[in-house]
């Protein structure tokens, strides 16, 4: 697969280092070519000093035979641009775009834009840390973050699935048995064994 990364901060460069490590051709664009230096001695792919919006460095980083293009500059804006450019003009297959402001990633959702948001990513993950001792998880899914949480009540055992109440906006995503196994897609006129647990999700945001 031929790739292009626009930026080459600890994000770009760690991606070029390891599509490079996985067999795929890789063209880093940055503008100053000192922002190379921290790409592996073993780096195979090329480098490409200059204004990442000018479509001049962008041909030269191949991007006529691009199959996927990441725009992970620490800049919102360029970002948001460059993957236009790529996208609109030149008809990338796979575009993928940093947005560090949450706030902003619905908006550039309505263009038709993959985005990834480092800042929403690490919140889930601090999140599902500290909330760990209450089976809490949150899972972020392109722009929107969903919450699965686990319970139990003893009063559930003999009921069937759809007369188990719901809080706002959930619904039942799962059953988990007395052994650790869980359904999926489940049956709403399953029944609650003893010992069994529910997964419940909903949307955060």
């Amino acid at each position: 697969m031929n790739v292009i990364i626009v930026g080459c901060g600890k994000l770009g460069t760690r991606l070029a280092n390891t599509l490079c490590r996985l067999g795929h051709d890789v063209a880093v664009v940055a503008r100053k070519s000192n922002g190379f230096s921290d790409l592996s001695d073993d780096f195979s792919g090329i480098t490409v000093s200059g204004v990442p919006l000018d479509q001049d460095v962008l041909q030269q980083a191949g991007i006529d035979a691009c199959d996927a293009f990441l725009a992970v500059t620490e800049d919102d804006n360029q970002n948001i641009v460059i993957s236009q450019i790529a996208s609109q003009i030149y008809h990338v297959p796979k575009v993928i775009t940093r947005i560090m402001d949450p706030s902003r990633e619905t908006v550039f959702e309505d263009f038709g834009m993959t985005t990834v948001c480092p800042t929403k990513l690490t919140a889930g993950t601090v999140l599902n840390t500290v909330l760990d001792e209450i089976s809490d998880q949150m899972v972020t899914f392109g722009v929107h973050t969903a919450d699965f949480v686990v319970r139990y009540d003893k009063h559930w055992v003999g009921k069937m699935v759809c007369e188990i109440p719901l809080h706002d906006k959930e619904m039942i995503y799962a059953v988990i048995d007395a052994a650790g196994g869980m359904t999926l897609a489940v049956d709403p006129e399953r029944v609650i064994g003893k010992n069994e647990r529910i997964v419940f999700s909903s949307l955060v945001d």
